[in-house]
């Protein structure tokens, strides 16, 4: 479930968005050419700007998709359990210390098991399939993607290994934020149907 802001002309206006929802937001954005960016803890946000006829001036408008519960810190052992659960098949079911998660590779204990999900980072449907949350795919995306140096002297660098040099900071800044949303753009179109399908039904 994510916290939905729509920043509009008057003013904000706050809502509940469940993961369906926010897809369909994330891909009607894609679809406009809107700007969107994943954020570090596992949201969005989307901006573009419209023609306000009365005035005839450009006007800025805004969603922003914040998680009920931040993804917080995406640890090694973090990243390599969600890993595992991110290449399919992957199950939720009762062993003897408790309800653990197997996957294809691999079994996810139970007290990590729990862990992820008390931090929202996996859904399990009712037949006991496991996913990851959108919250968790978005964090993971930020994650990866985050400023991880530069900034002055027209130099920036992403985590991810990408490096820009610009102008001035602030231009160097803009690459590396229109990169951002070059993968974030990705991650979208990179949704299946599957899992479209799967989130449809999460309530």
């Amino acid at each position: 479930m994510f916290r939905e802001t729509v920043t509009h002309a008057g003013g904000d206006s706050k809502g509940t968005a469940r993961e369906s929802h926010a897809l369909m937001l994330l891909r009607r954005a894609r679809n406009s050419g809107y700007a969107m960016e994943a954020t570090i803890t596992g949201g969005a946000s989307i901006r573009w700007t419209r023609v306000d006829h009365s005035t005839r001036t450009l006007v800025a408008r805004a969603i922003a998709l914040d998680p009920e519960t931040p993804v917080g810190d995406l640890d090694d052992t973090t990243r390599a359990h969600l890993a595992l659960i991110d290449l399919g098949d992957a199950r939720y079911l009762v062993r003897a210390d408790g309800r653990a998660i197997t996957t294809a590779d691999g079994e996810i204990g139970a007290l990590a098991a729990a862990r992820l999900r008390a931090r929202r980072l996996v859904a399990v449907d009712d037949r006991g399939r496991v996913r990851l949350t959108m919250a968790a795919r978005l964090g993971l995306l930020a994650h990866d993607h985050r400023q991880a140096g530069g900034g002055t002297d027209g130099f920036a660098m992403c985590s991810c290994g990408f490096t820009v040099h610009g102008p001035t900071g602030e231009a160097a800044d803009e690459i590396l934020r229109n990169h951002r949303q070059t993968v974030t753009a990705r991650f979208v179109d990179s949704i299946t149907a599957a899992y479209a399908a799967a989130i449809s039904t999460t309530r």
